[in-house]
């Protein structure tokens, strides 16, 4: 067994280079050629939904450990961990990119989509994005908590994680650099065990996906858009949830909350911008053009 996760972590590792190395010219070009293009901060036309190349990767490679868990006798908890961060990510995922696909770009915020479905009786793509992420969320909670205020938190971290992210991604590789953070917030808390180490394996792929597509994201050739951002958000999430304590759940969603709030008064951009520090990592791997 230890012989066969061991040969697994490197798997979650080789088999996105691989696919890296194989068909990222081929999926960049079929996105730019089917115009999913998006109009960037500084008004290029840059290729959008970019997520669907990350969440390919990292799906691809979580569906072989699945099925090589599957044939090996891997715990039912592990595997279980494993199915729900699949299917919840790429639904989440998939949220995203009819949010990326639809024409209906104008509303921005909380408020906004509530000021079109208050004037218009109407739903927009964001607020049945927001629907179908919460409804993902809301099921995953139910199979990974038993109580009900661990159902609540957890179900309100998967929902507000992919959106958080979707706050940042107005710069390049800022949405991914937010999730590598909430990701070593998880691995801090997580316990000091081996099943709970073997939970990781599932969220390897996607670090190394990351990881892959930053200098793209980073160069501006690329966005996530909110595939990629719906996609990492909700595993980061799931990080969160299967790792912190309840408490610290609890203080994360009242945290992610309060920025939420904060984001429909405040442009995050501007505060990174004028804080020194914050702006240094916000332009770390970015060339001179793209700052």
């Amino acid at each position: 067994m230890d012989a066969n996760l061991t040969s697994a972590w490197v798997l979650g590792v080789a088999g996105p280079f691989l696919l890296h190395r194989f068909y990222f010219r081929a999926a960049w070009e079929k996105l730019h050629n089917a115009a999913i293009t998006r109009t960037n901060y500084r008004g290029e036309q840059v290729v959008t939904a970019g997520g669907v190349i990350l969440a390919g990767y990292a799906g691809l490679i979580q569906f072989a450990l699945l099925a090589w868990g599957a044939a090996s006798g891997w715990s039912y908890q592990m595997l279980e961990s494993g199915l729900l961060l699949f299917f919840g990510s790429l639904a989440v995922a998939l949220c995203g990119w009819l949010d990326d696909r639809s024409a209906d770009k104008a509303p921005k915020g909380f408020r906004g989509h509530l000021g079109v479905l208050w004037r218009e009786r109407r739903m927009t793509s964001g607020m049945w994005k927001a629907f179908g992420g919460g409804g993902t969320a809301l099921a995953v909670s139910l199979f990974l908590f038993t109580g009900i205020p661990g159902i609540i938190v957890g179900t309100g971290l998967l929902a507000l994680s992919p959106n958080l992210l979707n706050l940042f991604d107005v710069r390049p590789a800022r949405a991914i650099k937010v999730f590598w953070l909430l990701i070593a917030a998880a691995a801090l808390c997580m316990p000091m065990s081996a099943a709970a180490a073997a939970c990781w394996i599932w969220i390897l792929p996607v670090l190394t996906a990351s990881v892959l597509l930053f200098p793209y994201d980073a160069q501006a050739c690329l966005m996530q858009g909110d595939t990629g951002a719906n996609y990492l958000g909700f595993v980061a999430g799931f990080a969160l949830v299967t790792s912190v304590p309840f408490g610290g759940q609890l203080a994360l969603l009242l945290f992610f909350a309060g920025l939420h709030l904060l984001a429909e008064f405040v442009s995050f951009s501007r505060v990174i911008e004028n804080t020194r520090w914050l702006n240094r990592l916000d332009e770390w791997g970015r060339s001179a053009e793209t700052k």
